[in-house]
């Protein structure tokens, strides 16, 4: 599904034709459609990452966590992005993260914005969950703290599992909730420090909801989550979920 569309100038040229020649050394298909030659092809970036516009912030997806800390993801989730972090992630490819931080960073540039004006103008730490031990192992390469580094902040590690919950993908929430109950926990104490959690997308929001009381129990205040795609139906807040509000 290439576009026909992209443009016509010598840069543009010199990165087609560069392509065209590294998919013959090694073919790839377009995470987003399957088409060949393009690890994602025109179409398909500009279907993920959308131009800047005034209403950015009318595009963005809010909701409230249990907790009433607040989220903002850059977009809803669904077959198209699951595909592209599916690709990322598992099969690492990691060309991926250029187009994937530029959707992300509408939400995520908004998130640290309200969460500074929050703070008196002090920035928050951009914080991460740790990623699962085999996980880690498996892929090599922190999925969320890639995306992060490529919008140039530096990611902080807060916690660390004390145990290692079980494959959840298929689990309902509840089942969640018990499967991640005290499993993340601050190694040391996080007292007056102030973090914004990234993640790359919010199911049901049990692993968020674990993360944020692990950092609560180490003395720290989550004062947000952004995420680049948030699963499900406006249930617990939406695009009507509060802004984030420092006490």
């Amino acid at each position: 599904m290439r576009s026909s569309s992209s443009r016509s100038t010598p840069l543009a040229h010199a990165r087609e034709a560069c392509l065209d020649a590294w998919a013959l050394v090694v073919p790839v298909t377009c995470a987003g459609c399957g088409a060949p030659d393009r690890g994602l092809c025109d179409d398909c970036r500009g279907r993920l990452v959308r131009p800047a516009a005034p209403d950015d912030d009318a595009l963005l997806v809010r909701w409230n966590g249990a907790d009433g800390t607040p989220g903002l993801a850059a977009r809803r989730y669904d077959e198209f992005v699951g595909a592209i972090l599916l690709a990322y992630k598992e099969d690492a490819r990691t060309g991926l993260v250029r187009p994937l931080a530029a959707a992300l960073e509408p939400a995520f540039r908004s998130a640290v914005l309200e969460a500074s004006r929050a703070m008196g103008g002090v920035s928050p730490e951009i914080a991460t969950i740790p990623a699962r031990r085999r996980a880690a192992r498996d892929r090599g390469f922190h999925p969320v703290e890639q995306l992060v580094r490529r919008l140039g902040a530096r990611p902080s590690r807060p916690l660390r599992w004390a145990r290692e919950p079980a494959d959840q993908r298929d689990f309902g929430r509840a089942e969640r909730l018990e499967n991640l109950a005290d499993a993340l926990v601050a190694p040391r104490r996080l007292d007056g420090r102030r973090f914004l959690l990234v993640e790359d997308v919010v199911t049901t929001g049990a692993t968020v909801g674990e993360a944020v009381r692990a950092m609560h129990d180490g003395g720290g205040l989550v004062v947000g989550v952004v995420a680049l795609a948030r699963v499900g139906p406006r249930t617990d807040g939406g695009s009507r979920g509060r802004k984030m509000n420092v006490p």
